[in-house]
């Protein structure tokens, strides 16, 4: 009868570590889903803001700058976060967009600093481009698991 006891207890204990774990991870795995959402966010608001930029306007390349400069600093935040065990994928891939939006940032200041320069500013183009795919990318992975 104690045997029986005991067992149920264990029984009872490895049920309840298992729902505590399971709960650990949904909540890992639903604060890094909001750190993904918030990070789209910020690139969908940045995006709008830099599609509205008026060249016509003296001041155009600062808005432009300070829209890079703030993308970049949501992605370099963003790079900070850990993400749960089973999306450590996702940790290389927003060290990669994190590095590729840097890149873009400083070949877009490049290409309007002075004369402009079409070579910066395709670069800055590709450097964008590979940080929205690596987010793309990490978006399939926290869809499929």
């Amino acid at each position: 009868m104690r045997i029986k006891k005991y067992a149920l207890g264990i029984f009872v204990a490895l049920g309840v570590l298992c729902m505590c774990a399971c709960t650990d991870k949904t909540n890992k795995y639903d604060e890094y889903h909001k750190e993904v959402e918030k990070l789209y966010e910020q690139i969908v608001t940045t995006g709008a803001i830099i599609d509205t930029i008026d060249t016509n306007k003296d001041n155009y390349k600062q808005e432009l700058y300070d829209s890079l400069d703030n993308l970049e600093d949501a992605f370099e935040e963003f790079s900070k976060v850990e993400p749960p065990k089973e999306f450590k994928d996702c940790k290389m891939l927003s060290d990669k967009a994190t590095t590729y939006i840097a890149n873009s940032s400083t070949c877009f200041h490049g290409a309007l600093d002075e004369e402009y320069n079409e070579e910066m500013f395709n670069a800055g183009k590709a450097n964008y481009n590979e940080a929205i795919k690596c987010i793309n990318y990490m978006g399939d992975v926290l869809q499929k698991k």
